[in-house]
């Protein structure tokens, strides 16, 4: 009697243990390389607060064009190996134009959304009157200095385009190492987000939605890419090599002490003081673009946060959801910016004493947050990235004037948009 109670008991637990296990639910999230553990941190957080949800980490390629390639791909093919995905901003108006991704209207409050987080990186999460990403990090391009050498030459950070050139030619130093100025110059998206910087301090545009109306062949733009190509060639303040650099190239040689100046995003603060192998902490300065006289400087808005793709088993809509707006919630953006230093949606978070404590400059960085720019929000962009980065390639690498460079990529967006438009 005892054996068969005993067996009855075994069997219980093996069948109310093989229930819990079927009763878990599980998703997967498409993210870049998780080099500083967030990721792996967050979703152990929400798997101890969310015991029936398994939350699988798939981390892609560092540069954002791939892993939105790998999204597109499979959402081409009407499937779903990736559930969630971290997405970029300018990643929402063509994922959601061609039903790749899950409108989540009745699943949040927007309204809500949009009084705790910056109004773009709300705003930026949205197509068509639908919201389809919960935001969690915002971002914007920033100039990084050197403020021990700047200090010492009795110089202030530089507001406009000439100052720049100028400062950073008389600081630098080629021949033991340092460079005047550095920043993202290879072909893809990030060349981009700095340009367009450059391009609207300089009072031009790329293209307009609304209007549809193309203008990189403007004056004003084409003198934009005549300051880039001059970095490399006429002042000589970058080295050739930029045109390899993304985001962690050009960090990594600022950190290393060989650039007087820096553009990136804003997590390199927090890294350029803490990397064991940093030789610039307590060196560092951060300050906003630069821009023509009589012009505004203004910071690429850019930004991720967690979509949900349109092809997900419906039975897994609630725990996704769970997911996403966990990633939005306090605690976990605070986690963020300790563990990267990534400046984050949540306003509140840049009045948190410790997060001042850790990132004394946030104080000022919510400022620049409330007034940056949006890259053209269109279905079109992926297209119009390419052509913008392929030629402004050409002209960097002197294959193309700058004169020649705006117009055939003003002639390539022109014939991109007409098409597009022609079946739309």
């Amino acid at each position: 009697m005892k054996k068969k109670l005993v067996f009855l008991v075994i069997a219980a637990m093996i069948l109310f243990s093989g229930i819990s296990m079927a009763a878990k639910t599980s998703i997967t999230f498409l993210t870049g390389p998780d080099t500083q553990h967030f990721y792996a941190k967050a979703i152990e957080l929400f798997e101890q607060e969310n015991p029936d949800i398994i939350v699988n980490l798939i981390q892609g390629p560092h540069s954002t064009n791939a892993r939105q390639q790998m999204f597109m791909t499979a959402s081409m093919a009407h499937t779903s190996p990736y559930d969630l995905v971290w997405a970029d901003i300018i990643w929402i108006p063509p994922l959601a134009a061609n039903g790749w991704l899950l409108p989540i209207d009745k699943y949040v409050d927007v309204n809500k959304l949009y009084a705790q987080n910056f109004r773009a990186t709300v705003d930026g999460s949205i197509w068509k009157g639908h919201i389809y990403r919960v935001p969690v990090m915002s971002d914007a391009g920033l100039i990084y200095y050197r403020k021990d050498l700047l200090e010492k030459a009795g110089m202030k950070p530089p507001k406009t385009f000439k100052e720049l050139f100028e400062e950073a030619q008389k600081l630098q130093n080629p021949s033991k190492g340092l460079w005047g100025f550095i920043y993202q110059g290879a072909q893809y998206e990030g060349l981009d987000c700095f340009y367009l910087e450059w391009l609207w301090g300089n009072g031009g545009y790329y293209y307009d939605p609304v209007t549809r109306k193309v203008g990189i062949d403007s004056p004003q733009a084409i003198q934009a890419t005549q300051y880039l190509v001059d970095t490399i060639h006429k002042y000589k303040i970058t080295p050739p090599d930029v045109l390899t650099f993304m985001e962690e190239e050009s960090r990594h040689m600022f950190e290393s002490g060989h650039a007087v100046f820096l553009r990136n995003w804003p997590y390199v603060w927090v890294l350029s003081q803490t990397d064991k192998n940093s030789k610039v902490k307590g060196k560092v300065g951060v300050t906003t673009e630069v821009c023509a006289p009589g012009e505004h400087p203004y910071a690429t808005q850019g930004g991720w946060g967690v979509a949900i793709s349109a092809f997900i088993d419906k039975s897994k809509i609630p725990a996704a959801i769970k997911f996403a707006t966990f990633m939005n919630s306090y605690k976990i953006e605070k986690l963020m910016v300790k563990m990267t230093g990534v400046d984050v949606s949540r306003r509140d978070i840049y009045y948190d004493p410790e997060v001042l404590k850790w990132n004394p400059f946030f104080k000022d960085l919510r400022t620049i947050l409330e007034h940056t720019r949006w890259r053209p929000a269109t279905p079109l962009w992926p297209k119009l990235s390419d052509i913008m980065s392929k030629y402004l390639t050409m002209a960097m690498t002197q294959q193309m004037t700058p004169e020649q460079a705006n117009k055939a990529m003003a002639k390539a967006a022109r014939e991109a948009v007409k098409e597009y438009w022609a079946t739309h």
